[in-house]
C-alpha cells in the first residue's frame, strides 16, 4: 500500500528541477527591480490574471467525506501559497499503480473532472485533481506551473508512486500547464494527454484575432496588430506557455486531442499542430461545446467514447 491519508499538510519544496520558477532566487538587484516592475505593471498583470485564473483560492477545509480512498489534501506551495487537492485511490493502491493529475480549463474546479476521476478508478488507476491558487495570488503563468509542480511532488514523494507511473491530463489551459510540468522533469516518463490545449498564448491572441474571411492580406494585417498591442505585451510581462519546447522536452506516450471545429482554439494555435499523437474529434460537432464541454460530451471521429479512449490510454 502507497501513503494516502496525512492529516498534516504536504510541503512542496525548491530544488533543481523546478528551480528556475523561483521568483526569489536572483540577486537582491533583481528581485528589487521585478517587485519595481510589477507594481508599475500592476493593472495590466491583473487584467491577465483575470482573464486566466478569475476564481477565488479555494480554501481548504476538513471534509467530513474523508476516507481511506477518497480524500481532500492541503498542499503548500514552495512559495507558500495554500492549493486544495481531492485525491481518490483504488483499493489496494501501491507505488506501481497509474495515477493521473487532473489539471483543470479556464475558470474551473476541480469537479469538472468527476466522470473522468470515476473512470479512470474503474480501470484501476489513482487519480489527484486540485485546483489553482488563486486570483490574487496569481502574477505570472510560471504561478501555474509551480502549482502543478507541487502536486508532482505530492504524488511521487507522499504518496509514493513511482515516476513513471505518473501521468498528466489537462484541458485547454491546463493542457497547456501540464507540458509545462512534465517537461520540467524527464525522470517522469508517464504517459499525457493534452486536451484541446493550445502551444503558446501569442499564437492563441493573433491566430484568435485576426480576421480571416476578408482575405489573406487582411488575416497577416490584422494578425500583425493583435500581435504588436496584445501578444507581444502579454509575452513581455511574462505570461507565456511554449508548448512546442514543451512537447519536445518531455518523455514518454503522450496524445493530443484536437477538435476540427475549436471555437477557442484554431488548429495554427493548437498543440496539435506541432504534434504527430493526434486524436481528433468528431467535425460534426459545432459550437461552444467543442472547446468548453469536458471531455465525456466528446467521440472521437470514428465514433468512439472520448473519455473512454483516454481511461483505456492511461490504465495500459
Amino acid at each position: 500500500m502507497v501513503n494516502n491519508i496525512n492529516g498534516d499538510p504536504f510541503k512542496a519544496l525548491w530544488n533543481e528541477k523546478n528551480t528556475q520558477l523561483n521568483p526569489e532566487q536572483n540577486s537582491l538587484l533583481l528581485r528589487i527591480a521585478t517587485k519595481i516592475k510589477n507594481f508599475i505593471f500592476y493593472i495590466p498583470n491583473t487584467i491577465i490574471a483575470t482573464c486566466l485564473n478569475p476564481r477565488s483560492e479555494t480554501r481548504f477545509t476538513a471534509f467530513s467525506e474523508n476516507s481511506e480512498n477518497v480524500f481532500f489534501k492541503k498542499i503548500i506551495t514552495p512559495d507558500q501559497v495554500p492549493l486544495t487537492a481531492k485525491v481518490s485511490m483504488i483499493e489496494g493502491s501501491d507505488k506501481n499503480t497509474p495515477t493521473v493529475i487532473l489539471f483543470n480549463s479556464l475558470s474551473t474546479p476541480f469537479s469538472v473532472h468527476r466522470r473522468l476521476t470515476e473512470e479512470l478508478s474503474k480501470k484501476n488507476c489513482n487519480v489527484v485533481a486540485f485546483d489553482y491558487r488563486g486570483l490574487g495570488s496569481t502574477w505570472r503563468a510560471a504561478d501555474f506551473v509551480v502549482d502543478g509542480d507541487s502536486i508532482y511532488q505530492y504524488a511521487t514523494q507522499e504518496l509514493g508512486i513511482n515516476k513513471d507511473k505518473v501521468h498528466f491530463y489537462g484541458l485547454s489551459l491546463g493542457g497547456a500547464i501540464a507540458a509545462q510540468v512534465k517537461a520540467l522533469h524527464p525522470e517522469a516518463t508517464g504517459k499525457y494527454v493534452g486536451d484541446r490545449a493550445f502551444k503558446s498564448i501569442f499564437s492563441l491572441i493573433t491566430e484568435k484575432c485576426c480576421i480571416e474571411k476578408l482575405g489573406r492580406v487582411i488575416k497577416k494585417i490584422t494578425s500583425f496588430i493583435s500581435s504588436i498591442f496584445i501578444a507581444y505585451p502579454v509575452y513581455l510581462l511574462n505570461w507565456e506557455f511554449d508548448g512546442k519546447k514543451a512537447l519536445a522536452n518531455m518523455k514518454g506516450e503522450r496524445r493530443i486531442i484536437y477538435h476540427p471545429h475549436d471555437y477557442l482554439v484554431p488548429y495554427n494555435a493548437s498543440l496539435a499542430s506541432v504534434s504527430d499523437d493526434v486524436i481528433s474529434l468528431d467535425r460534426n460537432q459545432k459550437g461552444p461545446i467543442t472547446h468548453f464541454a469536458p471531455i465525456e460530451y466528446q467521440l472521437t471521429e470514428d465514433n468512439q467514447k472520448s473519455i473512454d479512449v483516454v481511461a483505456e490510454f492511461f490504465a495500459d
